[in-house]
């Protein structure tokens, strides 16, 4: 298997949009706050935010998860923890029968979310084995190989046959779907975990994730925001200042729930002087499933002892 050597670039994004309003009740727009997300020097964190309730919900280190599997009765969907770098070869070969990652070619989840273009792809009609490169954890270290094969789902589980790339046979694990997230997350070894909160409880998620490039295609690792594909659209506005952004100017915009449409384009890497640097006249306008549009600006990656690692944005409800 060739090197793959994740980096951290700049891409400008294109994504798709469409119109998405609630009506929500008058109310009187907020105050702006500041608000800082403690990632880590090294990034392993990865952080729910609310923003309707201007806090974190939650946070977990970005190593403690695998998978993930569609959660809706008739999903069956299954996306890669992407924070890590992971990877899939999709074989024919018996279970037993494929023993190395010599060779094999790869593929990875999208970053825009589409779950039409997921590494795992369609199984439900095939007898694929998966060979899954497990990506690095946050100090770089390869963390190796598994095989898995997916073997039923139903309206309520998953059945995986799976083990490590030189078994011979394999262990089987129902994966119970958790109707109250749109994903249920699993760990090889641990089974089933809690990872993001419910649904409905947050907005923006901090975290590293592969974004790909082609021609050919090469995968980096980026730092940045995902949107809640269950429920918040965004957009962007680069031609007006923070402050003079109102209600009027955002209801009647088109917005995107492409999962990286915030990514990691409001920062760029300045080799000069070796940081990073935070564009704050990218302004972007965030749609919550409560009907509320709230302005969001970033205006540092760095604390206040120069460790980066912790975005720090300005957000307020229009």
């Amino acid at each position: 298997m060739k090197n793959r050597v994740l980096y951290l670039l700049l891409v400008v994004l294109v994504t798709g949009c469409y119109k998405d309003e609630l009506p929500v009740a008058a109310h009187e727009a907020g105050s702006a706050s500041e608000v800082q997300i403690e990632m880590g020097q090294d990034y392993r964190h990865q952080i729910f935010y609310s923003l309707g309730d201007n806090q974190v919900v939650s946070s977990n280190e970005k190593t403690v998860w695998d998978l993930a599997f569609e959660s809706a009765p008739n999903g069956w969907h299954i996306v890669l923890n992407t924070a890590r770098g992971m990877a899939v070869h999709r074989s024919t070969l018996n279970f037993a029968d494929l023993t190395s990652e010599q060779g094999l070619d790869w593929n990875w989840d999208v970053s825009s979310g589409n779950l039409d273009s997921t590494a795992v792809g369609e199984w439900t009609s095939t007898d694929a084995l998966y060979v899954i490169d497990m990506g690095y954890d946050h100090l770089g270290t390869h963390l190796g190989y598994r095989k898995m094969k997916v073997l039923a789902v139903d309206e309520t589980a998953y059945t995986l046959a799976y083990g490590n790339l030189s078994d011979a046979t394999a262990l089987t694990f129902t994966v119970q779907k958790n109707d109250a997230n749109l994903f249920t997350y699993f760990k090889f070894g641990a089974g089933t975990l809690s990872i993001a909160p419910p649904n409905t409880d947050w907005d923006l998620e901090f975290t590293q994730y592969t974004h790909l490039f082609t021609n050919p295609a090469e995968p980096y690792l980026v730092t940045g925001v995902l949107l809640n594909r269950f429920t918040t659209t965004a957009t962007r506005i680069t031609n007006k200042p923070f402050e003079e952004i109102t209600y009027a100017d955002v209801v009647d915009l088109s917005y995107s729930n492409q999962l990286d449409y915030i990514g990691y384009t409001w920062k760029t890497f300045d080799y000069a002087n070796q940081i990073y640097a935070v564009d704050p006249t990218i302004c972007y306008i965030i749609h919550t499933s409560a009907g509320f549009y709230y302005k969001l600006h970033f205006i540092d990656f760095y604390n206040d002892l120069g460790v980066k690692g912790y975005p720090t944005f300005e957000v307020q409800l229009l």
